[in-house]
């Protein structure tokens, strides 16, 4: 009988592994943690923001706060503005090398071991065992596992190895962290010059930087040029910051998985994370929900090892509980994101125009940072049905 180097083996030291390893150590769990990465991730394409509910529920690392959002201003193609200021902050904004360093320590000091420079290569299963092949500073490596948590995002090789489902389709994601005059509250900009059925946004990062990005199918870095080169953002940055050059060292891009991947189990493995899917829709955060996911994961694996039953079918509820839990959430994103996607410029401006009446004060009362299904449900059945009639 073969004897497995590691009960876990979590693969990918974000948020999502991070949190997967952290819990199944404090459940008692005999947990690697690997990463491919020297030490944490310096070059991530995320907003940094995280709503405030996140750092209630969960033990954020406050050190890595660099700004608190208390208001969002929101702009249409024209310049119509709508503003939000609920009566408690928004949201934090976080350094995410700072962030992750510090969930990572969070894990090892639950005593999961971290593996850095551990870049996964292959995967094959044995009985009793999943074993990753990795490649390192000190050469080829293997390590068993009882089971295997992917938390590397989507990577294909990986997902089609272990028999994991695919994603539905990105959107790509481009961010540069540019000296920039004071911000008052997060900015986002609709239209489609500025980023076709998604948005572009600036958001005050601390010590008298913002982050500017662009969320868009395709095209995204081309957008996010124009952006920058534009009013109201280019006035407002430093001089240094006005050339194409000095942007262009400072850029950040990838692709963001958008709806759920399924499945997100097979025998002896499985996924948390954008890895999953486990993704907002209408922003494309995925901090919040990717730890919830991993979470759940946790549990049901704890519970899996202790039976001993780690085959696919005994895994399939850990999906059918995070779908419970987010699905109806990433759904209904889906859902907006088709509805807005043929929308011209002057019908996004009358999408503006009712947020500004009546209309407004109703998504106000329901809008929340991180649960946004009752907002769309208004979008979808009030403003934007009375936009495209």
């Amino acid at each position: 009988m073969t004897t497995p180097d590691r009960e876990v083996l979590v693969v990918g030291a974000g948020p999502a592994g991070c949190w997967a390893a952290r819990r199944l150590a404090e459940k008692g769990r005999d947990v690697a943690l690997a990463d491919e990465n020297p030490g944490p991730r310096r070059s991530v394409v995320c907003t940094g923001i995280i709503g405030s509910e996140a750092f209630g529920a969960l033990p954020l690392p406050e050190s890595a706060v660099t700004d608190v959002v208390r208001r969002a201003w929101f702009y249409s193609p024209s310049g119509t503005a709508v503003r939000h200021e609920p009566s408690r902050p928004l949201a934090r904004v976080v350094d995410r090398t700072r962030f992750d360093a510090a969930l990572a320590g969070g894990a090892r000091e639950a005593g999961a071991e971290l593996l850095r420079s551990h870049a996964a290569r292959s995967v094959r299963r044995e009985k009793g065992r999943v074993v990753v092949g990795f490649r390192t500073p000190d050469g080829e490596r293997e390590i068993g596992a009882r089971v295997l948590v992917v938390a590397t995002g989507h990577q294909r090789w990986l997902h089609e190895d272990t028999r994991l489902g695919v994603p539905g389709y990105y959107v790509h994601g481009v961010h540069a962290d540019l000296p920039f005059g004071s911000l008052d509250g997060a900015e986002l900009y609709f239209g489609n010059r500025v980023a076709p059925g998604f948005f572009a946004w600036a958001v005050p990062f601390g010590n008298g930087l913002a982050r500017l990005g662009v969320l868009a199918p395709q095209g995204s870095r081309r957008l996010f040029r124009r952006f920058v080169a534009g009013e109201p953002i280019r006035s407002r940055l430093a001089p240094e910051a006005r050339t194409e050059a000095f942007v262009r060292r400072r850029l950040h891009s990838r692709g963001i998985v958008q709806g759920p991947v399924s499945p997100s189990y097979a025998d002896r493995v499985l996924a948390v994370g954008e890895a999953a899917g486990q993704v907002k829709t209408t922003t494309a955060g995925g901090i919040y929900y990717g730890m919830l996911g991993a979470g759940i994961a946790a549990d049901v694996l704890d519970h899996a090892l202790a039976t001993g039953r780690l085959d696919a079918r005994s895994l399939a509820g850990y999906e059918e509980a995070w779908k419970a839990r987010l699905g109806p959430e990433i759904d209904l994103g889906l859902r907006l994101q088709r509805a807005v996607r043929g929308l011209d410029d002057r019908q996004i401006d009358r999408v503006f125009e009712s947020l500004q009446s009546g209309m407004g004060a109703v998504v106000r009362r329901v809008v929340h940072f991180d649960w946004q299904r009752s907002a769309v449900r208004v979008l979808l059945g009030g403003v934007l049905a009375s936009v495209v009639s």
